[in-house]
Formats: C-alpha cells, structure tokens, sequence
C-alpha cells in the first residue's frame, strides 16, 4: 500500500487528547474527553449521539474545542489543519459518491483532491481499487453499484492517498455476511501497515474480530478504553453452571455458593438452574457444594466475557 504521509509519523504515532470540552450551545458535546489512539485498528464504539462524530470534526479542525488540548501526531488541529487533514483519510457512512462517474473516477478525484497530480492519480486509482475487490466494475457508473461495491469504493477513496489516520464510518454497513468478512479482512491488512485506524461500528461482533484497542464513548465522554484483550480478560473466572436437583436443594446450593462466590445471575427453565459466577479457585469446590446439597452439575463451562458486555457495563456505569 505505498508510501507517502505514514512515512512521517513513524511507530510512535497515536491522536490524544485531554481534557477537551466542545458545546454547541447549552449542549454538551465532548465534556472533559481525554483519550489516547495508539497505531493500529482502534473500535470507536458509543450510542447514537454519544460523541463520535464531534471527535472525529475536532481531529480534522472542523470543530474547535472551548477548552483542553488535542494533538495529531505531534500536530495542533486548531493550528495545522491542512497538514492534518493530508495526513487523514474518510469512509463515511452515508453515500459520498457522485452517481454519473465511474468508480475509477471518482476514486482519482478524490485522489486530485488529497493533491495528487492526474498522472499519479490514474495508476494509484488502480491499484486501490484492486486493492479492494473491485475489478472491471471500476468502469460503471457509481450510480449502478451495489451498497458492498459502494462500500468498497469508499474505503478505495478514503485510502487513495496513503494516509496515516483513517477514520472508517461503519464500513460493514448494509453489507451481506460474505461481504462483511471480506471488508474486515481488508481492514485487518491495512492495521499491519503501521496506521491508526478509528473504526466506528455498531455491530460489535466485527469489531471484537478486528480490533486490538477500543474506545467507548458516552455522554460526550470517554468511559472506557484499552486494549481490547486485556478488557475482555476481566471476565475471568466467570463461570456458567447448569444443575438439576429439588426446590429446596437448589436453594440451598445457591445459597451456599454466594457465602463463598460471587454469583452474579440465577435463572431457571424447564427444571434446570442456571448459575454465573466468579470462581478463581477451580471447579473441584463447586462439585463438592453440589454433591454434599444433593444436586446434579449438568455443565460448568468458563463464560467468556464479549465486546457486547463491555459496552453494556460501560455504558450502564455512566448517567
């Protein structure tokens, strides 16, 4: 994927901000949102209107902060808008292409834009698109397209000009399963080239494939961020427990469980219990709790904490 603007930031490139606050009027955009973006794929994730979007405008300019600081690779978006937005490539949600050109046109346009010549701009234009899937179809008109071909195009044009922030606006969207997989597997070949890539998705089942940093935006606040392994590794010792037994053994099981562990849910269906818990100290406790109270352990399976739950306790946590 070539080499031009990544090449001036080098490893050590990340976007950070502290303590920034953005109102538009007596609403409360950004309120104190200090994050730190490392290279690679970064998950973007927050509810409609938790402040994604004013972020991402603050990082290229188009916003301007009342108070705190952000810098861009060692550069100020109050002061170097320009050279920040060289640096900075799009894929935005909604439809941004032009329906009487063709795909290879419209991604050199774009290219002319970001201030490539039209000699680089044609070849570069190619070598995108194949980059991306999109073979003779670069020579429809955009108008014609499918939304996984649209979606395609988009990411062509948003990389066009090799940049070394990229900001990807739920690039799945609207794609089939197929689709979906292919697009991830382009995103997760562009990460290993040194970038930072800000992915913002609602389906969090992509981004728990393709992420390695995240961040959960709510309230104009960032409420959680880091590595995404080591978020998902709080879940440890959680543990899914399914027994069979009489009312009152039952009862007095759990009841025994939670003056040792920390049980967190309790259900019952059709005549099985179904028990989470915390349990570091191995199953061989619980297996002598059931067999001393009478009940039958049908599975005790560990339960792995998902992107999903992270959200949702981040979420929650935060009024």
């Amino acid at each position: 994927m070539g080499g031009s603007s990544s090449d001036k930031v080098g490893e050590g490139m990340m976007i950070s901000s502290a303590d920034i606050e953005v109102r538009f009027g007596n609403i409360v955009a950004l309120d104190q949102f200090s994050v730190q973006v490392p290279s690679g794929i970064v998950g973007l994730l927050g509810p409609n209107g938790a402040g994604k979007s004013t972020f991402i405008k603050t990082v290229l300019g188009l916003v301007l902060p009342a108070s705190g600081t952000i810098n861009i690779a060692g550069l100020d978006p109050r002061k170097d808008v320009l050279a920040i937005r060289d640096m900075v490539g799009y894929m935005p949600e909604h439809d941004c292409l032009v329906e009487s050109m063709t795909g290879l046109e419209m991604v050199a346009y774009f290219g002319r834009l970001s201030g490539m010549s039209l000699e680089d701009s044609i070849p570069r234009s190619h070598e995108v698109l194949d980059f991306v899937g999109l073979g003779e179809e670069r020579y429809r008109l955009t108008g014609t397209y499918s939304t996984g071909m649209k979606q395609r195009v988009k990411l062509a044009q948003a990389i066009v000009h090799d940049p070394a922030i990229l900001f990807l606006d739920e690039p799945t969207n609207g794609m089939d399963p197929v689709g979906r997989e292919e697009m991830l597997e382009l995103i997760g070949r562009i990460g290993a080239s040194n970038k930072s890539i800000l992915v913002s998705s609602h389906i969090l089942q992509d981004m728990e494939k393709v992420c390695r940093h995240v961040i959960i935006i709510n309230n104009g606040r960032a409420v959680t961020q880091g590595p995404l392994q080591a978020l998902l590794d709080q879940g440890e010792g959680r543990i899914r427990l399914k027994v069979r037994g009489a009312p009152s053994a039952l009862t007095s099981f759990v009841a025994k469980l939670r003056q040792r562990f920390q049980v967190t849910s309790v259900s019952e269906e059709f005549g099985q219990m179904t028990i989470l818990l915390l349990n570091r100290e191995g199953s061989g406790v619980v297996m002598e709790m059931a067999i001393n109270e009478g009940v039958q352990v049908r599975s005790y399976t560990p339960d792995k904490i998902t992107l999903e739950d992270v959200f949702i306790r981040s979420v929650k946590e935060v009024v």
